[in-house]
């Protein structure tokens, strides 16, 4: 009795999945999910203007001719590529669409893809669905034509001291989204603008009056009275900028002989960049600051270290130990790093 009891249950255990499976089988007319938008061949080009724009993927529902909860999956790849080395860019649970904006896209396929930016690449999009993880099943593929783009690192400094050539042209490094900041060395009076690549074919940056900026490429450039070294600022959400004149730079403090009262004058050099001063320091503190003035000033990121980054307009000053000769230096290129450098070395 007890055997034919387990044979039973057995032979109706198997039953069970057979018409389970059946009834999955009559999944057997799955239609697959078919892609609505982007249609084929959309171009996408994607710059840091737009980077908030949204790209919305739609497609028509699959059909599995059962009541059950579909999953999706939007995935991309390079053309020709097979989807071997895809990139997902969204899922979701019984909807038509996914959602992101240019950004996003921009960083998941140029870090996922390794897409060149900045050039037309042709990538392959498709759709695809699930029930209960199984009976997977994939959209025709549509193929556009996606341009993406490397992030601004730099401006650009183009300007009438050196024939208004970008490539040429020095550069300053972004501190902050947006902001950017730097010193440069004009060896003549005129003007200048700011771009957002070595050449114009990109965002360009002139005068827009009263400290603001625009991208109107037809406007002129942004005027200075006197050639020399400028610190320069500009911020390309707000659109405005700031260009200051450095006539000098000098150190100050205790351990110098002009105290807290006056600062004394550091040498520029124009071919590397950097200021300079070989002089008797007593123990005490050391600080650097521009126009004999303190609105632009730095300190030490640590007051007990000879060298190291400066940090704008810090209260922490440079502690001198031991009386003696110095060569002293402040680094403002940035050539090294996004930042600026002092030594203080013992002759």
């Amino acid at each position: 009795m007890k055997k034919i009891f387990i044979i039973a249950a057995v032979l109706s255990f198997a039953l069970l999945q057979a018409c389970k499976k059946d009834k999955l089988a009559n999944v057997g007319n799955i239609q697959a999910p078919v892609i609505t938008s982007p249609s084929a061949d959309t171009a996408i080009i994607v710059t840091q203007a737009d980077s908030s724009q949204i790209l919305k993927i739609n497609w028509k529902s699959a059909t599995y001719g059962v009541s059950a909860v579909v999953s999706y999956f939007v995935q991309v790849d390079s053309a020709g590529k097979n989807f071997s080395a895809l990139v997902n860019l969204g899922n979701v649970t019984s909807g038509n669409s996914v959602s992101l904006s240019y950004g996003t896209l921009n960083t998941l396929l140029t870090n996922g893809l390794n897409l060149a930016p900045n050039a037309p690449t042709s990538v392959e999009l498709r759709v695809g669905s699930a029930i209960y993880g199984k009976d997977t099943v994939y959209s025709k593929i549509v193929k556009i034509a996606l341009t993406t783009f490397k992030g601004v690192d730099r401006l650009w400094l183009p300007g009438s001291y050196e024939g208004y050539a970008p490539a040429s042209a020095p550069t300053i490094p972004k501190q902050s989204p947006n902001m950017f900041e730097g010193y440069a060395y004009f060896s003549a009076a005129g003007n200048f603008k700011f771009t957002s690549a070595p050449d114009y074919n990109h965002i360009n940056y002139g005068d827009g009056g009263n400290g603001t900026l625009t991208t109107n490429g037809s406007a002129g450039g942004i005027g200075y009275n006197s050639a020399g070294v400028y610190l320069l600022d500009a911020n390309t959400s707000a659109l405005t900028y700031s260009a200051t004149y450095i006539s000098t730079f000098g150190i100050i403090g205790t351990a110098t002989v002009g105290q807290w009262n006056t600062s004394t004058p550091m040498t520029y050099n124009q071919s590397t960049g950097l200021w300079t001063i070989t002089t008797a320091l007593t123990a005490g503190a050391l600080k650097f600051r521009a126009n004999d003035g303190w609105d632009i000033n730095y300190g030490p990121s640590n007051s007990n270290n000879l060298t190291g980054p400066m940090i704008f307009n810090d209260s922490s000053s440079i502690n001198i130990v031991n009386a003696g000769t110095y060569t002293i230096t402040i680094d403002m290129t940035q050539s090294k790093q996004v930042g600026y450098l002092y030594s203080v070395v013992p002759n």
